[in-house]
């Protein structure tokens, strides 16, 4: 793993913390959940092309964001298995605690609503307006 990708694990961990952008010395960071982050970070204008990201957990939505922000490595603590193969597919280096068969919702009877709103997506750009209108859906 990237050393400041190790200190955005560790930053993480620290400070109990949702996921830490990192490049170089510059560290942005959140405590908000799910793919919120990710997204105002995307949608901020910055061009973070080869940043690297520490996050709690990372199935396929966070994935396609990852991968339409330019992201270049990331480490998860969960991380799913569509998610990993998504990545590597896309040339985005790997790491992760634990590796699952899929993320789940949070009381864990079904399939993480966001998960469910990119089945069948194998393109970012495709996938951000289905995992856009779902967070709409969820925080209603």
């Amino acid at each position: 793993m990237h050393p400041n990708l190790e200190r955005a694990k560790e930053a993480m961990k620290a400070e109990k913390l949702t996921c830490v952008l990192t490049e170089g010395g510059v560290m942005f960071k959140s405590k908000d959940k799910g793919v919120q982050p990710l997204l105002d970070w995307m949608n901020s204008g910055n061009n973070y092309m080869s940043y690297m990201i520490a996050d709690k957990v990372i199935g396929r939505a966070a994935a396609f964001i990852d991968i339409a922000m330019g992201i270049r490595e990331v480490y998860a603590e969960v991380m799913s298995e569509g998610a990993k193969t998504l990545l590597e597919n896309n040339h985005v280096v790997v790491n992760y605690d634990t590796l699952v068969p899929e993320i789940l919702n949070a009381d864990k009877t079904d399939l993480c609503p966001l998960e469910k709103a990119v089945e069948g997506i194998e393109n970012a750009a495709e996938a951000l307006m289905p995992i856009e209108l779902a967070l709409i859906r969820m925080n209603g």
